[in-house]
C-alpha cells in the first residue's frame, strides 16, 4: 500500500502550508513564552554555573544526537510515495540507533568529562543521553505528520510537553537539586512529548524491516546525516572552546545569551523549514511554481523575523537586565551582537529547504562543510577577546557564508539575485527605518535617566509602530495577502491523525 506525495490541487497545498505554518508558529510562540517564563524563575533560583554545566553536557550529547534517526525522517517527507514497510523500516532503524547511542555515551562519559576538565559533567551526560532512547521511537511519527503537513498535533504536543518540563524543573530547583533541575526539565519534556505523539498519530510499527527500503532511505538520509555532523561542529565548537579555556561561568553567560537570541531564531527558521520543505517537495516536478513558492516564503519569513533581530540588536542588553536581573548583564551584550548575525543570514535562511526539496542533499552537505571551515576558526580567533569576541566571530562568518549559500541555491532552484532581493528588500528597508528611529530614542532615554522597565516598553512599542507603518507603506498588498492567506487557512478540528500510510500524504 503506497501513498502519493502529490497534492490534490495547488490551492489545497497552499492552504495546508499556511495552516501548517500557523500551527508550528503557534507552537514556537507558545512554547517559547512558557519556556521564557520558566527560565526567568530558574535563572533566579540557580547560579550561572548550573547553566554552564548543562551547556557542557548538552554539547557532548548533541554530537551523538546527530545519529539518533540516521537522517531517515527527511526522505519520508521528500519521496513521492511511501508504504507501510517503508515506514516500519525507518522506525526500527531509528529505535536501534537510539539504544546503541545511549550505550556509547554511557561508556564514554569519562572521556567527555576530561575534555571539559569538569568531573561533575560525566553523570549529567549519562542521564541526558536517555533522551536518545525516548525520542528515537517517535521520529517516524513526526515524519509522517510533516509529510501530511498536519502540524496541529505537533504544536499542541510541544506546548504541553514544554509546560510539563518547566514545572518539573522548577519543582526540582525549589528542592535544591541545582543543575539536576535543568536535567529533569529536559528529560521530562522529551518523555511527555513522545507519549503525547503516540496518542495522537494512531500509527504503530509492524514487524517488518526491508534492507532495500533502508538503502533507499539512506541514499537521501546519508548526506543529510553528514550535514548534521558539520552543523553540530558549527553550533557546538563555540561552547567547547569557551568551556575549556574560559570556564563554566563564562560559558554560562554565553550559552544563556545564545539561547535567548539564537534558540528562538533557529526554532522559527526550523519551523518554517519543516513546512516549506514538505510543500516544496510536492512541487519538485514544477520548477517555476517551486521557485515562486520559495520566494514567497522567503518574503514572509524576513517580514516577520528581520525587525525582531534588528530590535534585539538595540535593546538586547536592556531586555536581559530587566527580565533576568543585573547578574546576567554579560549575556545581554552577547544577545545584541548575535542579533546582527540573524540580520545578515536572513536572506538565505531557507536555502536548505530549497536544496532538500529538489533532492540536492549534496549541495546542502557542501554548504555545511564550508560553514564549519568558516565558523570554527572565527570562534577560535574571537576567543582572545572573551565571549563577546566569539559572538562577533559568529557574525563575521555568517557574512562570509551568505553569498556562498545563495550560489548553491541558484544552482539548484534557478532563483536569481534580483528575485531574491525583491523578496526581502521591503523587510530590509522597513527594518532600517526602524533602526533610524530607535537609535536616537534609545540615546534620549538613557541620557534622561528613564528607568529600565519603561524604557524597554517605550523602545519596543516604538519599533513595532515604526516598522508596521513602513511595511504598510512599502508593501501593503503583501501584508494584505498574508493576512488573507491566514484567514483562508483557519485550522479545523481533527480527530486521530494517522491510521494508515496513505493517510500520511
Amino acid at each position: 500500500m503506497t501513498a502519493s506525495l502529490r497534492p490534490s490541487t495547488p490551492q489545497q497545498m497552499g492552504t495546508a502550508a499556511v495552516r501548517g505554518a500557523f500551527w508550528l508558529a503557534s507552537d514556537q510562540i507558545g512554547s517559547r513564552v512558557i519556556d521564557l517564563a520558566f527560565s526567568i524563575v530558574l535563572a533566579r533560583l540557580l547560579l550561572p554555573e548550573a547553566f554552564g554545566l548543562l551547556a557542557m553536557a548538552s554539547a557532548s550529547t548533541a554530537f551523538f544526537h546527530l545519529f539518533a534517526n540516521l537522517g531517515l525522517a527527511a526522505p519520508i517527507v521528500q519521496r513521492k510515495e511511501v508504504d507501510d514497510e517503508y515506514l516500519s523500516t525507518a522506525f526500527w532503524a531509528n529505535l536501534a540507533s537510539g539504544v546503541v547511542l545511549f550505550a556509547i555515551v554511557a561508556a564514554s562519559g569519562g572521556i567527555l568529562g576530561r575534555l571539559f576538565r569538569e568531573p561533575r559533567v560525566v553523570t549529567i551526560i549519562i542521564f541526558l543521553s536517555l533522551r536518545f532512547v525516548i525520542a528515537a521511537g517517535s521520529a517516524t511519527q513526526v515524519a509522517m505528520i510533516s509529510r501530511r503537513m498536519a502540524y496541529r498535533s505537533l504544536s499542541l504536543r510541544s506546548i504541553v510537553a514544554t509546560a510539563v518540563g518547566g514545572l518539573t524543573g522548577i519543582a526540582l530547583a525549589y528542592s535544591g537539586a541545582g543543575v539536576w533541575s535543568l536535567v529533569g526539565q529536559e528529560l521530562s519534556r522529551t518523555l511527555a512529548s513522545t507519549v503525547l505523539l503516540y496518542r495522537v498519530t494512531g500509527w504503530r510499527p509492524k514487524r517488518q524491516f526491508s534492507w532495500a527500503k533502508f538503502r533507499d532511505l539512506w541514499s537521501f538520509g546519508g548526506p543529510l546525516l553528514l550535514s548534521r555532523l558539520f552543523n553540530y561542529l558549527n553550533r557546538s565548537s563555540d561552547n567547547v572552546l569557551i568551556g575549556r579555556y574560559l570556564g563554566a561561568t563564562a560559558l554560562g553567560f554565553y550559552a544563556f545569551g545564545f539561547a535567548i537570541i539564537s534558540a528562538p531564531l533557529n526554532d522559527f527558521i526550523s519551523t518554517v523549514h519543516r513546512v516549506i520543505f514538505s510543500a516544496l517537495s510536492r512541487l519538485q516536478d514544477d520548477d517555476d511554481r517551486l521557485k515562486r513558492a520559495f520566494l514567497l516564503a522567503t518574503r514572509y519569513v524576513t517580514m516577520m523575523a528581520m525587525p525582531v533581530m534588528v530590535g534585539l540588536a538595540f535593546v538586547g542588553t536592556l531586555a536581559v537586565g530587566v527580565l533576568f536581573g543585573p547578574k546576567w548583564s554579560p549575556s545581554g551584550s552577547v544577545v545584541s551582537i548575535l542579533a546582527l548575525s540573524g540580520v545578515v543570514g536572513m536572506m538565505t535562511s531557507l536555502g536548505p529547504s530549497g536544496l532538500m526539496a529538489v533532492g540536492r542533499a549534496d549541495l546542502h552537505l557542501r554548504g555545511t562543510i564550508l560553514s564549519t571551515l568558516a565558523y570554527v576558526p572565527a570562534y577560535a580567533i574571537g576567543l582572545r577577546w572573551g565571549i563577546l569576541g566569539v559572538a562577533t566571530g559568529h557574525v563575521v562568518a555568517t557574512a562570509i557564508l551568505t553569498p556562498i549559500v545563495y550560489r548553491f541555491l541558484a544552482e539548484a532552484t534557478g532563483v536569481r539575485w534580483r528575485e531574491l532581493w525583491d523578496a526581502v528588500s521591503t523587510s530590509i528597508i522597513g527594518s532600517a527605518v526602524m533602526a533610524v528611529a530607535l537609535a536616537p530614542a534609545k540615546w534620549a532615554l538613557e541620557s534622561t535617566g528613564v528607568p529600565q522597565v519603561p524604557a524597554l516598553v517605550l523602545l519596543v512599542a516604538l519599533g513595532v509602530v515604526v516598522y508596521g507603518a513602513a511595511l504598510w507603506f512599502l508593501q501593503r498588498q503583501a501584508v494584505l495577502g498574508f493576512i488573507s492567506a491566514i484567514r483562508d487557512a483557519r485550522p479545523t478540528p481533527r480527530g486521530r491523525l494517522v491510521g494508515h500510510p496513505e493517510e500520511a500524504s
